[in-house]
């Protein structure tokens, strides 16, 4: 391949070849834990097994089982290949030598779809311009890594994630990266899962620091809804047991997965198959973790864009008042730890001038967003917000429109004219746009604290003084510029 050479790296398990490519080694497939297939469906994850000779690690992995159709909600989100086989990393380094901090990207997708090597998470160019290790994970989604059932471990995809750290602490020098350095990072789902992590006990030991884009940290399922869901997903693959649901074929039990998701949508919402309190791994939600101040004591970044459920506008039924406000205040109660009165949710309604998209927007995330960055920032810890405002036509700074800014891969898949930066005065302005976020993050890897221009060094979150650092058209420091349309959800 032109421009491409071959490169080793020396691992526990055995030696791999990946590739130059450009400014930077690329190593695809890397197996972080034994392939979960066989009897390790709906098994905790296992160290890999020792191999002889050199492995290739050429093509990107497989991405985990998921709906054929993928998600084009926004481009690039449908996979080339999925497998079980899909406990591996994608690594991006300069070098193999030396110590350099280490960006853990973790994909989003409702736990339902996504992947490392999907070409919008091309890591090459943060690992280049920032002397970064930039590692992208898969992990199992859906049922296989969500299930709720008797026989299945509880939160295997958050296991899957904490295996690859584990074995990040131990492997990433191997990569030129420094163990001590790690900071995670992921965007809707992927930002869910990292804030669950937080939670789990000893996380603290694996990660420095954490970045989190459009997370809910509020959407846990209880054991109550769990248990339905895996219920449901059971009945429709035709399974009594863990054993017989071991012995369906994956597209069938994809299949099934969906066909229950689909059942439940009026009662368990978009997202049924997510984590769990299961009184083992995960004891808290991330809300009531960082609340009680068990969650890691990490820093943190913590930003949700400025439109962020205007993606999905169409697909939000219209609810007069009588239906609307007791969904938002069932929505509301886990942000809040107990059920609002009425009143509360017409406030918040009254703040959004009683759009239920909007209102959504700040139930599920911007609320969540600034009550868990609230909660951090009490205990001492550091802490950054941030709002993402690039406007794309017809739907602003929605869900998802900011990866490819994260990851300056604009220019793949389309994202250039999804986000309106095809002509050239708006291209240049994405472009810097783009830097200036890239910039925050390589800054965060290196130093613990975002920095970009024009604003220098973020200010930090520190209640009751809320910087906000918006990323727009240009990047600037604003006082909470949401404060009181949130505040409206969440004071008495």
């Amino acid at each position: 391949m032109s421009g491409e050479s071959a490169v080793e790296a020396q691992l526990t398990a055995g030696t791999i070849a990946g590739r130059r490519v450009g400014e930077v080694l690329r190593f695809s497939a890397v197996p972080y834990a034994a392939p979960p297939v066989g009897a390790g469906r709906f098994a905790l994850p296992q160290p890999v097994e020792p191999w002889t000779g050199v492995r290739a690690a050429h093509r990107p992995g497989p991405a985990p089982p998921q709906p054929a159709a993928g998600d084009e909600l926004v481009p690039g989100m449908t996979p080339a290949a999925t497998s079980e086989d899909c406990l591996t990393a994608e690594v991006w380094t300069p070098s193999v030598e030396g110590r350099r901090p280490v960006l853990v990207w973790v994909p989003g997708g409702r736990y339902q779809i996504g992947g490392a090597s999907l070409r919008t998470y091309d890591g090459a160019r943060l690992a280049g311009e920032g002397d970064l290790v930039v590692v992208g994970l898969n992990y199992r989604l859906g049922a296989l890594g969500f299930l709720y059932a008797e026989g299945v471990p509880a939160n295997l995809g958050l296991r899957d994630l904490l295996a690859a750290l584990h074995w990040l602490r131990d492997e990433v020098a191997a990569f030129g990266g420094d163990p001590d350095r790690i900071v995670v990072i992921g965007e809707s789902a992927g930002a869910g899962a990292i804030t669950h992590l937080l939670a789990v006990a000893g996380t603290a030991d694996l990660v420095a620091g954490a970045i989190v884009q459009s997370g809910a940290p509020a959407a846990t399922l209880d054991p109550e809804t769990a248990t339905l869901v895996g219920r449901a997903v059971m009945d429709a693959a035709g399974a009594a047991s863990v054993a017989d649901l071991r012995t369906v074929p994956v597209d069938a039990l994809v299949a099934a997965q969906d066909q229950a998701c689909t059942a439940l949508l009026g009662r368990v919402g978009m997202m049924p198959l997510h984590p769990v309190v299961d009184g083992d791994l995960l004891r808290a939600t991330p809300l009531e973790a960082a609340a009680a101040g068990t969650l890691a004591p990490v820093a943190l970044v913590v930003g949700t864009t400025a439109q962020e459920m205007e993606l999905f506008r169409t697909a939000v039924p219209q609810l007069d008042n009588a239906v609307a406000v007791p969904f938002l205040a069932a929505k509301l109660a886990p942000v809040l730890g107990a059920r609002p009165p009425d009143e509360t949710v017409r406030r918040g309604l009254a703040a959004v001038g009683g759009d239920l998209v909007e209102a959504i927007a700040d139930t599920d995330l911007h609320s969540p967003a600034a009550l868990l960055a609230d909660s951090h920032a009490r205990r001492g810890l550091p802490v950054w917000r941030y709002r993402f405002a690039w406007p794309s036509p017809g739907i602003g700074a929605a869900h998802a429109t900011d990866l490819p800014f994260t990851f300056g891969t604009l220019d793949v898949e389309g994202w250039r004219s999804f986000v309106g930066a095809d002509d050239p005065e708006r291209r240049a302005t994405a472009d810097q746009l783009s830097r200036r976020m890239r910039s925050a993050w390589t800054s965060f890897c290196h130093d613990l604290e975002p920095a970009c221009d024009p604003v220098g060094p973020w200010p930090r979150h520190d209640p009751p003084h809320r910087p906000v650092v918006c990323l727009d058209r240009t990047v600037e420091v604003v006082e909470d510029p949401d404060g009181d349309r949130i505040g409206a959800w969440t004071r008495d």
